[in-house]
């Protein structure tokens, strides 16, 4: 197994613990350690694992061609249509359909978009094989 992670030896043992099905008090006698230490251990190996993923998602919105800034008080669809307009511009196919990409603005702007009104500023990149990336 690579140890070369932001994981803890401690951390990958109770995740492969976890993940083999064994519950927390299971762990917890198997480690000789308490339930909230198991606990602990664990929310901070997923927090370390959302954090990594979180660089990893900046590090390929930063080296991603294309960024279109959405402006507060934008119309999803409008915003939509902006983005496949800059794509086509920039020569890159997006394969998600007008739906499914207004669907992914919307999940990954979380509470910057309310119905279809965008509140505040949204960055959306869009890499070269036409994955968009929403922040």
């Amino acid at each position: 197994m690579v140890r070369d992670t932001v994981l803890t030896e401690r951390q990958i043992e109770v995740l492969r613990l976890k993940a083999q099905g064994l519950s927390t008090s299971e762990i917890a006698r198997r480690l000789g350690t308490t339930v909230a230490n198991v606990s602990a251990t664990e929310r901070k190996a997923r927090e370390n694992i959302r954090r990594a993923e979180n660089t990893l998602r900046l590090v390929r919105m930063l080296e991603a061609p294309l960024s279109v800034v959405i402006k507060p008080e934008t119309d999803l669809n409008e915003a939509v249509r902006e983005i496949y307009r800059r794509a086509d511009e920039a020569g890159i196919w997006i394969s998600y359909s007008f739906p499914s990409l207004a669907v992914l603005i919307q999940q990954g702007a979380g509470e910057k978009i309310r119905g279809r009104r965008v509140l505040s500023e949204i960055e959306v990149a869009i890499t070269r094989e036409g994955e968009v990336m929403v922040m």
